[in-house]
């Protein structure tokens, strides 16, 4: 039974791409996709007009660290458990709660060593928590900060 048109699918000159619909790629440092720490956006290079980039393994802590755990109903394992109170305890509470966010990089993948995670408090009930950590696949040190509403 014939279909509609006399030229199978994507045979025509209508089913085939053209280079000038095509986007460039993009330039620079390859990786994932940059993700603004304080705001959660992608961001676009305004030199160049194309998505800015990020290394994959800096995504991959930058996620695990500013995903509340629970929130992500694909991964229920992925994310940071937050401390319900700021107390004394507060430090150490932080320091296991990254700590277990960021296993699946540190003991599974094995491809970050975490060498210090500082917690802050702020004002309105607000906690600064940046860890510094050492990508074991470049040997380069780098560090991320999450800013977290009433932990």
């Amino acid at each position: 039974m014939p279909g509609f048109g006399v030229m199978p699918f994507g045979t025509g000159p209508m089913g085939l791409g053209t280079p000038v619909s095509a986007s460039e790629p993009p330039v620079g440092p390859a990786g994932c996709l940059y993700i603004n720490p304080a705001t959660k956006d992608y961001e676009q290079d305004p030199e160049t007009g194309q998505l800015k980039q990020m290394p994959p393994v800096r995504q991959q802590v930058l996620l695990a660290i500013t995903t509340l755990t629970g929130s992500a109903t694909t991964l229920d394992w992925l994310g940071i458990r937050l401390p319900r109170k700021m107390g004394d305890r507060f430090q150490g509470d932080i320091e296991v709660s990254v700590r277990a966010a960021l296993r699946h990089l540190t003991d599974t993948q094995k491809i970050i060593r975490v060498d210090s995670i500082v917690a802050q408090r702020g004002a309105g009930g607000r906690a600064r928590i940046t860890v510094s950590w050492t990508d074991l696949t470049t040997k380069l040190t780098d560090q991320v900060s999450n800013f977290n509403p009433n932990p």
